[in-house]
């Protein structure tokens, strides 16, 4: 792997694991529009674990809060407390149907390119058509939560149950979240931070998962060293920055410029690959 690839490909992820365009998707349709090669499962792991230092970086305030008021029972730190057994809950079934479903997502990494690519321009049409939807019901609800402490237990378990489907590549994980938090009534920027919190615990699991048995017990390449550490820095660094972004411009405008652009990328890719 080049130094450019390694570039290229940390702020692919660096972008599309925040933004609601999906990260998976973009890292099958880059290297296919640039004539790459895919490096493979490792390198996805490493860029999965810079965006995953990324959100834990951002959030550290939220995250401290969050573990200690796991363990403090005073009524103060009730609504942090609150939150994390919320976050803990919605996990548990997203980890559940995620791992039902792996298999299926394992189907896919073996097609050819071309069909993977098309996989990924049907699932980014369904990512589009998803956070059109939300915005559409969202003009019922009113964002009538205002903050992610006070979301109830059952919008929370929703919204797990919805992270659990992006494992799909062209599905986006922050989208479906939230896409589903915004149905549900939740104002825009705390839904995507809930979404983010939310999958602190799911990527770790799924990162530590393949960095143990995929990579490790099945024999997964790495590039050399330096591609590594720059691809990683890379993610890491675009990964905040995107996260920084997308926050307060979720508190102003609406979801529709990701759904509009996520159907025009869908259709473009299912389309051309019908005409070539």
């Amino acid at each position: 792997m080049s130094l450019l690839e390694a570039i290229v490909l940390g702020i692919t992820q660096g972008i599309t694991e925040f933004l609601p365009i999906s990260s998976d998707g973009h890292l099958i349709l880059v290297p296919a529009i640039l004539g790459w090669k895919r490096f493979g499962l490792g390198f996805d792991v490493v860029l999965h674990a810079a965006t995953l230092m990324a959100t834990i970086a951002y959030f550290r305030h939220d995250v401290w809060r969050l573990l200690t008021g796991l363990l403090s029972r005073t009524e103060e730190r009730a609504r942090d407390r609150r939150l994390a057994w919320f976050l803990i809950a919605a996990t548990v079934p997203s980890a559940l149907i995620a791992l039902a479903l792996e298999p299926l997502v394992e189907g896919v990494e073996t097609l050819p390119m071309a069909s993977q690519v098309s996989v990924v321009g049907a699932f980014l049409l369904l990512t589009g058509a998803l956070l059109g939807g939300a915005e559409a019901l969202a003009r019922r609800a009113r964002h009538s939560i205002q903050h992610a402490e006070e979301i109830p237990l059952r919008h929370a378990i929703l919204i797990g149950i919805a992270q659990s489907f992006a494992v799909a590549p062209g599905l986006s994980r922050s989208g479906t979240t939230i896409a589903a938090g915004v149905a549900l009534g939740i104002r825009r920027d705390e839904a995507a931070r809930f979404s983010f919190l939310l999958s602190i615990p799911i990527v770790t699991a799924a990162t530590a998962k393949k960095v143990i048995i995929d990579v490790g017990l099945q024999g997964g390449t790495l590039p050399s060293a330096l591609p590594l550490t720059v691809g990683l820095a890379t993610t890491a660094l675009v990964g905040y920055g995107a996260i920084a972004l997308l926050l307060p411009f979720v508190r102003r405008h609406s979801l529709w410029v990701f759904a509009i652009y996520t159907v025009i990328a869908g259709t473009a890719i299912l389309v051309t690959n019908v005409l070539t």
